[in-house]
């Protein structure tokens, strides 16, 4: 049986690009590509290496070791995600869901949320004024149509009822 030289090379190419994904210095080198894009909560640091091919376990081990190092940090992930999504006029509720759903501990959530200096009722002032315009709503539809926008940008019904206040 005659075997030509491109299947050679494939098998040579695709064994090395398997022991890739078995290598925790490759996870590794992955991880810290990915940190040094943005920050990531640990377990969803675990998850994108999993997507990428490595085995849970190496995923686990380089995270781990990585946030030992501080390399990879919750909490600080926690505090650019908050300040990036007051930014963006996210109230509270909004920002405690998301982070919830990246499966955060909720004791690093609520902690670094009180200790953000954050006047909630004037940042859902701002972003109704910027959706809405200065004027308060007089007439009860649009009284509510703006509660229910600000409701789905995350804000509590206190920051609600003093935002559309006659």
């Amino acid at each position: 049986m005659k075997t030509s030289i491109n299947e050679l090379n494939a098998d040579i190419f695709q064994s090395q690009s398997q022991d890739k994904y078995l290598d925790p210095k490759s996870a590794r080198k992955k991880a810290m590509d990915f940190l040094a894009i943005r920050e990531y909560g640990q377990k969803e640091l675990i998850v994108k290496l999993q997507t990428k091919g490595f085995s849970r376990d190496i995923s686990l081990q380089v995270v781990e070791r990585l946030t030992k190092e501080g390399l990879q940090n919750d909490t600080r992930f926690v505090e650019n995600f908050c300040r990036s999504r007051v930014r963006q006029g996210k109230g509270p509720l909004k920002i405690i869901q998301e982070l919830e759903e990246k499966k955060l501990p909720s004791t690093i959530v609520y902690s670094v949320l009180d200790e953000m200096d954050v006047d909630w009722i004037q940042l859902a002032i701002e972003v109704r004024v910027k959706k809405f315009g200065l004027k308060p709503p007089h007439e009860f539809k649009e009284k509510a149509r703006q509660m229910r926008f600000l409701q789905s940008r995350g804000f509590e019904n206190q920051h609600i009822k003093k935002t559309v206040k006659d």
